[in-house]
């Protein structure tokens, strides 16, 4: 799965948990470690991803130019893109 990105941050990213609005976050997109096989991986600001208990989860992001990813939450918020 691959989107238009550039490293950097993106605010009012939307957070779905299946078909449910959870709500909005900020997200670093940074360049993955080497063992993660991923072109990138994303970074959520701040302590949104606990709020809403999405550790391990698998949600699906959709970024302000419209393009939606699906990511699993790691421990400390970084969100790793899988295939559907």
């Amino acid at each position: 799965m691959h989107i238009q990105y550039d490293f950097g941050s993106f605010h009012q990213v939307k957070v779905y948990d299946q078909d449910h609005f959870l709500g909005f976050l900020s997200l670093t997109v940074v360049e993955p470690k080497a063992q993660e096989n991923v072109n990138w991986v994303g970074q959520i600001r701040g302590s949104d991803y606990l709020v809403w208990g999405l550790n391990h989860r698998k949600v699906r992001l959709k970024f302000p130019q419209g393009e939606n990813i699906y990511v699993v939450i790691r421990s400390g918020g970084r969100a790793v893109p899988v295939s559907q």
